[in-house]
């Protein structure tokens, strides 16, 4: 299990290192050589991935030490650019993968074929992509079998199926298996891990009414993520009490929280929790009874998601302005926004099925009339999606 990353390196001095996966792997002492592989595989991911098929960039590109920076990188990206991680996720999968390919000497290969098909599920997930999703996680649990840290990485793949799991809203079976995972993720001592377990409780707490006990678990959430000095859940879960306290009707309490919670999602580039946050406070723009302010964030909101290729929230943004157009009274407004959205929609297979709302709102924007009670069932349907 990475005993020693290079084989074929010169002798160093090796240390004991806690990676993000839990992992305890061998990587060297010196700083100086962690900084050298962090900026070889920014030059690396650098380089358009139809050029790196050079021999001198395949040889370096079979150093775990990179493949590790890579990984790490990607991570990183997740909320910026989930569709440039899944893209370059799937490049080293495939990479990687080649039959006779060489990584490492123990385990390595298999790890990181299931650390990128991991992290290409992810982005999937982020990108509402859920069939691709299934299959990446399907793909990095069977590579993860062959490690002998199969436990921790397991873990992590459990954790992304249950958020999987959580946005097609079966809420039973997520609260059933939740506390078994939390308890491998503590025994592990994966402290993030089993934080970011309590949020699927949250959301769950959100989709189902129960307003008030998701303020005081994301209170709790808050809490314990500045303890583990992790701004990115920090800033998540605020952004969830922001919505929260919206739908409570606490305006004033939502807008401070909004206020510092935008600077997190600024200073850790969190391009996804920046729209989320843009659509929160639209939703709670409209409950003040401003629609012009509610439109104008929503569509800040729908430009955002624009720009990180997430279909199907950019859809569900299209929904909530569609409603808020007629309350304006153009209705022209409305119907070129559900024009853009239902096709989507419809393709994703994002409505359950059999939903009779679904079907009158097709059928009221084909005569170019918007049934507003069936368009407000169906965007209610969306409209609590959250979390991570």
């Amino acid at each position: 299990m990475f005993a020693r990353l290079d084989a074929r390196s010169r002798d160093r001095d090796d240390r004991e290192l806690q990676t993000v996966t839990g992992r305890v792997i061998q990587f060297p002492r010196n700083p100086r050589l962690l900084s050298e592989a962090a900026e070889e595989a920014a030059r690396i991911l650098a380089i358009p991935r139809e050029d790196r098929r050079i021999p001198a960039i395949e040889a370096a590109m079979e150093e775990p030490e990179l493949l590790l920076a890579v990984c790490a990188f990607l991570r990183t990206r997740l909320e910026s650019s989930p569709a440039d991680v899944h893209n370059e996720a799937e490049f080293f999968y495939r990479w990687i993968e080649t039959p006779n390919r060489s990584i490492g000497v123990f385990d390595e290969k298999d790890y990181f074929l299931g650390e990128t098909a991991l992290l290409a599920g992810s982005a999937s997930r982020i990108l509402f992509r859920r069939d691709e999703a299934r299959r990446w996680f399907d793909r990095s649990e069977t590579a993860f079998r062959h490690t002998v840290n199969a436990i921790a990485d397991w873990a992590r793949v459990a954790y992304q199926r249950l958020a999987l799991r959580v946005e097609e809203r079966e809420f039973d079976e997520v609260l059933e298996l939740l506390p078994s995972l939390v308890e491998t993720f503590r025994k592990l001592e994966m402290s993030n891990d089993a934080l970011k377990c309590r949020f699927l409780e949250g959301v769950i707490h959100i989709n189902t009414q129960r307003y008030e006990e998701g303020i005081l678990l994301f209170r709790e959430i808050c809490v314990e993520a500045r303890g583990l000095q992790n701004e990115g859940l920090l800033a998540v879960a605020c952004n969830n009490l922001v919505q929260l306290q919206g739908l409570l009707g606490n305006s004033e309490e939502a807008l401070e929280q909004a206020q510092g919670t935008l600077k997190l999602f600024y200073q850790l580039d969190n391009r996804v929790g920046l729209a989320k946050l843009q659509c929160g406070i639209g939703l709670l723009m409209r409950t003040r009874g401003n629609p012009a302010a509610a439109i104008e964030a929503l569509r800040a909101a729908k430009e955002g998601f624009i720009a990180l290729q997430m279909r199907s929230d950019v859809s569900t943004m299209s929904l909530l302005l569609a409603d808020l157009e007629l309350e304006i009274g153009d209705e022209g407004a409305a119907v070129r926004e559900l024009i853009e959205a239902l096709p989507v929609i419809e393709s994703e297979n994002m409505v359950p099925e059999g939903m009779a709302a679904w079907s009158l709102l097709q059928e009221s924007v084909r005569h170019r009339r918007v049934d507003r009670e069936a368009l407000r069932l169906v965007h209610g349907y969306f409209e609590d999606r959250s979390g991570l």
